[in-house]
């Protein structure tokens, strides 16, 4: 199979397999993607960046910027409402010399607080302004420049109207959630508009939505003649989906982590990020997403409760390593 699997061509990357990691806020942080790539993930985005705390300096919005040199091939994903804002974000990240591979436009987050600004998914409703945020980070850069969408912000009428507004703007490539703004994350995501959209741009199409196992991404490639798939809330707790996915394209079944293994990679996960943040930060940051680890799992909603009650980060793991005691008897629910 992996012969028939092309890569994600754009810019001056070239991305295989052309399976991506989503940039998903309060998840995806430089400690996840590290994890992530060993599993075999080949491309990753930052958690969303805003324009305008990057011009105004803001010490935790550059703080979202920092990674390593084996976090690559990297883009870093802004947000913003003002064509002014995402150019001058663009240099000042320049100017800070941390490199990246893309700049990437975030025009899809429902989420309330960014679409009030009339960001994120906000922008579907201005069409034209959305160009004029592409056109200007073109201008910005000589980074492939690529944008993450929805199909639309009620519905999904204008979706290939949309995606070609931002390839005649100038982006390089367009990821597509399946999902209008209004859907949430709730509904099923319509393949057969990314199709659509796929089939009307010269530009490479990645498809998003609705994929929590590489079988079902293989089955968006091959369905919506898509160039790559891209994958969000499949991934959480779950670095498992790059290492069969590999196993997948090499003609292998892919195999189901077991209740110790993933355990071990939630204590894993656990000790890097105190590491990297100090012992509190890390209890802070991982209980959200510790209960992905667990999801299915016998037990696991005693779990939860158990880790969200932990007062310190040594409580915490405590927690989880008596847990783990039981786990090679573990039944999955």
């Amino acid at each position: 199979m992996e012969q028939t699997v092309k890569p994600l061509r754009f810019g001056h990357l070239s991305i295989w397999p052309p399976f991506v990691a989503a940039p998903i806020a309060g998840y995806t942080d430089a400690v996840y993607r590290e994890i992530l790539r060993e599993a075999g993930c080949p491309y990753c985005y930052t958690e969303m960046v805003s324009a305008k705390g990057l011009v105004m300096g803001g010490e935790a919005t550059f703080a979202l910027l920092e990674h390593s040199e084996h976090d690559r091939p990297l883009a870093v994903q802004l947000f913003g409402s003002d064509p002014q804002d995402m150019s001058d974000a663009v240099k000042k990240i320049q100017q800070t010399g941390i490199e990246f591979d893309a700049i990437d436009i975030n025009m899809g987050c429902p989420a309330r607080k960014i679409t009030s600004q009339g960001a994120g998914g906000a922008l579907l409703k201005d069409v034209s302004r959305a160009a004029e945020i592409v056109q200007a980070v073109k201008s910005a850069t000589e980074l492939p420049v690529t944008v993450k969408i929805r199909t639309g912000w009620t519905n999904s009428d204008k979706a290939v109207e949309i995606a070609l507004r931002l390839e005649a703007a100038g982006a390089d490539m367009l990821a597509v959630h399946g999902r209008t703004v209004a859907q949430g994350y709730g509904g099923k995501a319509d393949w057969d508009v990314i199709a659509q959209i796929a089939r009307s741009l010269s530009i490479p199409t990645v498809g998003n939505g609705d994929i929590t196992c590489p079988k079902q991404g293989v089955a968006l490639l091959r369905e919506s003649g898509c160039a790559g798939v891209m994958i969000g809330r499949g991934i959480l707790g779950n670095p498992f989906f790059f290492t069969n996915l590999h196993r997948l394209l090499q003609g292998k079944q892919p195999e189901t982590p077991g209740c110790s293994e993933r355990f071990e990679a939630a204590i894993d996960h656990l000790e890097r990020a105190a590491q990297r943040f100090g012992d509190h930060r890390a209890m802070l940051e991982l209980k959200k997403h510790l209960g992905f680890y667990f999801k299915g799992m016998k037990g696991a909603s005693k779990l939860r409760v158990a880790m969200h009650s932990a007062k310190s980060w040594a409580e915490l793991v405590d927690t989880i390593k008596q847990a783990s005691a039981w786990s090679d008897g573990a039944q999955e629910a």
